[in-house]
């Protein structure tokens, strides 16, 4: 009895470990990737604010920036300037969602995600009718997983000890009062009140 209650407790301890685990991981991805999203909107629109009155001076006085990218595209999709590559040698954006939507509605939005990588882009029209488009990279899920696989099977390995350990004390003082049980004078053990 004692094994089975054991087994019970530390099973159910183990799984609530691994549940809120992954609820936490979950909630904070998402919070952190909205947030990130959030502030790629804002540089989008303060960069928009500086190609405007700077032209491709200010593309260029910005230069290159780790996680931020800038693309300056011209109303027919040709690619003006480009942070993190050739303009020359980029191919047309037109047919880009997100370039698209801005040149239309004056802004446009598109989220590209791999198994490693969740790319999100803003594109902004300008007032002479160009489009200003902002990307950010993060790593997904499971390459965050794995990032931190080592600090997480310590984590693990310790949620696993200490259950075991609180399963097998909690385990052996529910049967304990049961196996002090005289049976040959039942009326004189002090045990559970529901067994008197």
């Amino acid at each position: 009895m004692t094994k089975r209650i054991f087994r019970s407790v530390f099973l159910a301890a183990f799984v609530v470990f691994i549940a809120c685990l992954v609820l936490v991981m979950g909630a904070l991805y998402s919070y952190f990737s909205a947030r990130q999203e959030a502030q790629l909107g804002i540089e989008a629109r303060l960069a928009a604010a500086g190609v405007e009155s700077g032209g491709e001076a200010y593309l260029e006085n910005f230069g290159r920036q780790d996680g931020l990218r800038l693309t300056w595209i011209d109303s027919d999709g040709t690619v003006l300037y480009d942070t993190n590559a050739d303009a020359a040698s980029m191919e047309n954006h037109a047919d880009r969602e997100e370039v698209s939507q801005a040149l239309q509605t004056g802004s446009g939005e598109r989220v590209s995600a791999t198994l490693s990588e969740k790319t999100v882009y803003i594109a902004l029209r300008l007032s002479d009718g160009t489009v200003l488009r902002a990307a950010a990279s993060h790593y997904t899920v499971p390459t965050l997983l794995l990032g931190i696989l080592q600090p997480l099977i310590v984590i693990v390995v310790l949620a696993v000890i200490l259950s075991a350990l609180l399963a097998s004390r909690l385990s052996k003082r529910i049967v304990g009062p049961l196996n002090a049980i005289d049976l040959d004078h039942p009326l004189e053990n002090a045990t559970y009140d529901e067994l008197s």
